[in-house]
């Protein structure tokens, strides 16, 4: 049965992940394609290790409730990504500080980065736990 979750969750996250990126032209908040694949996978299969299934079973996994997840949260991280647009408009004639601007977005960057990367221990503390209670 987990390795049916497994499969489950990357059929599912590679599936919004191309239809995301090729469809609506965007990648999340990170704007690239693996780094949202992964983050869609490690939700999902977070999520069939520990929401009770509902909805119609097949093969031992609720695919219903596996395509709300990955939709939930393909959705919210396209939702982040247009919100982090990268691309600003500044009106004309005013005097920007080039120096200033790019400390800013360094921060943002580097922020976003440590961001990554704990919610990313977050998602594999979730699985490494469901998976311990299944056994």
């Amino acid at each position: 049965m987990l390795l049916y979750n497994f499969g489950a969750a990357l059929v599912i996250a590679v599936i919004f992940a191309l239809l995301f990126s090729t469809l609506f032209k965007n990648s999340g908040p990170w704007d690239n394609f693996w780094v949202f694949l992964v983050i869609l996978f490690f939700g999902i299969w977070g999520a069939s290790l520990w929401f009770a299934p509902i909805g119609p079973v097949w093969y031992g996994i609720a695919w219903f409730d596996l395509l709300i997840i990955g939709l939930f949260l393909a959705l919210l991280l396209a939702a982040a990504g247009e919100a982090g647009s990268r691309y600003r408009k500044y009106p004309e004639g005013e005097e920007v500080d080039i120096v200033a601007e790019s400390k800013k977005e360094a921060g943002a960057v580097a922020l976003f980065g440590v961001l990554f990367w704990a919610f990313m221990v977050f998602l594999l503390v979730i699985i490494i736990i469901g998976i311990v209670n299944i056994f």
